[in-house]
């Protein structure tokens, strides 16, 4: 009798410490398939392009990848009929961005306004993030340097060649609020090498924001403002605003804006917005993108 009651105290010992391990066990299994099932991903498509309107977005192209985009700005809208409201009168850039990795990219682009050539290098230093370790912003860092192409006016002299540089430096502080909206904070600092008065500043430091609403799966529309900080300027002088729509079209993206701003390189809408909205001298312009896998 003892010998059964001793095997029956340990069969049920054995029974307890087996539902003990199966329970451990699963309770790992579990883990692991949450683990599997919520992974910490990247936000992506913050924005559908590089650029909101003319600023930059937190969007760079992909490794191996590049962003070739030929935009258009026309003349101002309140030229009339005779100039088929600024149509007759356009200016181009043509830019080129290359994916060295997924977060950094380096770029050269041609502006027919003022002849100015453009260098520039973006990085992704922080990205949005959703599951266990998620993010809640995206931070991307923005440099060019920027070289008008004009011949040397003759009223200045000596003119170096270091007269015809400018720096922008700009942070991209974006967030993906829902599938339809997208803001940025993009604080900026602007150098100019040349003024031609010696009231105007070689340093410039501004605040802009931007925005993204997306109505279909292809279709948005887009807006960004930038306020100065530091200078203020003469009655009738208009900081940069712009407003604007993203169609995507498969390989490409077709962005229609209007803007006060005559330039499409960041010294330009940054430091010298020409028109006002409020008596129509604003721009009508284009964007258009392509992208080219040059590394699988």
């Amino acid at each position: 009798m003892r010998a059964l009651s001793f095997l029956t105290r340990a069969a049920a010992l054995g029974l307890l410490v087996a539902a003990v391990e199966a329970g451990s066990a699963q309770g790992l299994l579990d883990a692991l398939n949450e683990a599997v099932e919520d992974p910490t991903l990247p936000v992506t498509a913050t924005f559908k392009d590089t650029r909101i309107v003319n600023v930059q977005s937190n969007e760079t192209p992909a490794e191996g990848v590049l962003h070739f985009v030929i935009a258009h700005r026309f003349g101002t809208l309140n030229s009339g009929a005779y100039e088929l409201w600024g149509l007759d009168n356009a200016q181009m850039r043509m830019a080129f961005d290359y994916g060295i990795t997924d977060r950094l990219a380096v770029g050269v682009a041609r502006n027919t306004y003022q002849k100015t050539y453009e260098a520039s290098v973006k990085a992704r230093l922080l990205r949005q993030s959703t599951g266990p370790q998620a993010f809640p912003i995206s931070v991307t860092w923005y440099s060019v340097a920027m070289a008008n192409g004009l011949k040397a006016p003759t009223d200045v002299n000596p003119y170096y060649f270091t007269h015809r540089l400018s720096y922008v430096n700009q942070a991209v502080i974006a967030r993906k609020m829902n599938e339809d909206l997208s803001l940025a904070l993009v604080p900026s600092f602007v150098h100019r090498n040349y003024v031609e008065t010696s009231e105007d500043a070689h340093d410039l430091w501004l605040v802009g924001v931007g925005g993204r609403y997306k109505l279909t799966q292809r279709f948005s529309i887009n807006g960004e403002y930038h306020h100065y900080l530091t200078q203020q300027f003469e009655e009738g002088f208009s900081p940069s605003l712009s407003l604007g729509v993203d169609i995507e079209t498969g390989g490409h993206v077709f962005q229609l804006h209007v803007t006060n701003a005559r330039g499409m390189f960041e010294r330009s809408f940054l430091a010298e917005p020409a028109g006002s909205w409020a008596d129509g001298s604003v721009y009508f312009g284009f964007n258009l993108s392509r992208v080219f896998t040059v590394k699988s």
